[in-house]
């Protein structure tokens, strides 16, 4: 770890450790150096004030003021994190994403989940970048309340254009609580056309049963905060009457932490100068917290245990030739679905118990046709 120290600036001083009771985050991230050698710890602390890239021009992402109300909340247990600090910005954007990639390659080398906080979402592409170099593919879950393809030139709200033209289907995308008025048809039909998997904010926020396999799938979770209503959270880069609410907000983080597969968590779009009762900051924090008690309750599902512990029902479909092979947790009633592939391939996807049942009344459930169709070809 000790390589990485000169990427990042040190922690004000205002965030002193003596400011904080005992028993938070406050007290106990900061009397350890993560940069020490031999430092233990699981997920590691970012802050990040890149926005150059951002759509509407740059902001001040107030990185210290989400760090101060995270650190007056309760510590999780079973969990080590280290807050390594604030990313130092390059001389160009370019630069910070440089940095960006090689951090995230350190640190998931070292099954060390990088949970970053401020700046534009365009930060998530040397993310991905870094993932898909390490693996075959990469599922992205976008919690955002529009398709950020707007145009070819990059920048926050372009960026799934630029993973789009150049990783192609080898990243899988999710675009979570989308709001109808803000997406053309033209955008998607784009997304449609990548199979990606398009959830409007009405059918995310009546159904998280159904929702979670997708992010229980996800190996980066990058949410926006301007996916959060303005009532809630005002301090966002693009604030609306409409959107989730903050415990809905919560609940999202929760379930992307529980993700056995996840190793990268991103939180965007946050700007301090609409803060003024700094309530974006202090929901901010909780998002943060949210997802690291995720992590806390993660049962250690598939992939890390193997599918032969599970059991395995076949289910006969008349759309397609195969039978469908779904495998329960009969511990936790989760599910899982073997896709069909090309050259006698198969994938494993996760599933709610809905979609087993719909299985079984021989009708094809949306998010598993579309995965079908993906690789089925």
């Amino acid at each position: 770890m000790i390589e990485l120290k000169d990427y990042f600036d040190s922690i004000g001083h205002e965030l002193n450790v003596s400011r904080y009771k005992k028993g938070t985050y406050g007290e106990s991230v900061q009397a350890n150096d993560p940069f020490k050698k031999g430092a233990d710890f699981q997920i590691a602390l970012i802050g990040i004030a890149e926005s150059r890239n951002a759509y509407g021009g740059c902001f001040d992402s107030g990185n210290d003021i989400i760090r101060s109300y995270f650190y007056n909340l309760a510590e999780i247990p079973r969990i080590k994190i280290a807050d390594l600090g604030n990313l130092k910005l390059g001389k160009q954007v370019k630069d910070t994403y440089a940095s960006i990639k090689f951090i995230s390659e350190k640190l998931l080398k070292k099954q060390i989940i990088p949970l970053f906080f401020g700046g534009s979402q365009d930060l998530i592409f040397p993310v991905v970048e870094a993932l898909n170099e390490m693996q075959q593919e990469t599922e992205l879950t976008v919690i955002d309340s529009k398709l950020d393809i707007l145009d070819n030139e990059f920048h926050s709200n372009s960026f799934l254009n630029q993973i789009k033209n150049k990783f192609g289907k080898k990243t899988l995308i999710s675009l979570l609580g989308y709001q109808s008025y803000f997406v053309s048809n033209d955008e998607l039909k784009e997304g449609y056309k990548f199979n990606w998997n398009l959830c409007r904010l009405g059918s995310v926020r009546n159904n998280f049963t159904q929702i979670e396999p997708v992010l229980r799938d996800s190996c980066v979770v990058s949410f926006d905060i301007s996916s959060i209503r303005q009532s809630e959270s005002p301090a966002s880069s693009f604030s609306s009457p409409n959107g989730f609410y903050a415990d809905e907000a919560c609940q999202l983080a929760n379930l992307a932490g529980l993700s056995d597969k996840l190793k990268v968590f991103a939180l965007a779009e946050y700007q301090e100068e609409k803060d003024i009762h700094e309530q974006s900051a202090h929901l901010c924090a909780q998002i943060l917290w949210h997802f690291l008690y995720g992590v806390s309750q993660r049962k250690s599902d598939y992939p890390k245990k193997n599918l032969e512990l599970y059991k395995k029902i076949f289910v006969k479909l008349e759309k397609i030739d195969s039978d469908l092979v779904f495998y329960e947790n009969i511990e936790n009633k989760r599910f899982w679905v073997e896709i069909p592939m090309n050259n006698n391939k198969t994938k494993i996807i996760s599933c709610s118990e809905n979609d087993y049942q719909k299985a079984c009344n021989n009708e094809i459930p949306d998010r598993i046709w579309q995965n079908i169709s993906r690789y089925l070809k």
